[in-house]
């Protein structure tokens, strides 16, 4: 029997890499976007690989996490989409993604959780995550 790579499910169905041809025509954004109720379900579903920050304002070790994603947001322009989103004023979408600590990183492949972190990570540690997924 054949082993299938862990993170196969980064590939489309005609089975182009990420990070190919096709996947360079979404259109990436180059910064951590903030997202709500409004747009949280389009920005999960719109990329191969996104990364949702759950945070919370009074939440002093999230406050470490943003120039971390930032900088990751640059290294990884391109490869895949970070957004945050603050868990006081979207409790719902806390709620339905069981979010029970924070920071909170979840990872997702067009709308499907994929993986969690949580805890403050250094860009070292999250960059070996993003690694091994890009890598497949």
């Amino acid at each position: 029997m054949r082993k299938m790579k862990r993170f196969s499910f980064l590939k489309k169905k005609d089975s182009t890499a990420l990070g190919q041809k096709e996947n360079m025509e979404i259109d990436w954004p180059d910064h951590v976007l903030t997202l709500d109720g409004d747009n949280f379900d389009e920005f999960i579903e719109k990329y191969p690989l996104s990364i949702v920050d759950f945070w919370a304002p009074w939440c002093a070790p999230c406050k470490i996490m943003l120039p971390r994603l930032r900088k990751l947001s640059k290294i990884y322009h391109g490869k895949l989409a970070f957004g945050r989103l603050n868990t006081t004023k979207n409790e719902h979408i806390a709620k339905k993604y069981r979010i029970a600590s924070i920071p909170n990183l979840i990872f997702f492949s067009y709308g499907r959780k994929i993986k969690s972190i949580t805890g403050v990570k250094s860009v070292g540690e999250i960059k070996k995550v993003i690694d091994k997924m890009l890598r497949g």
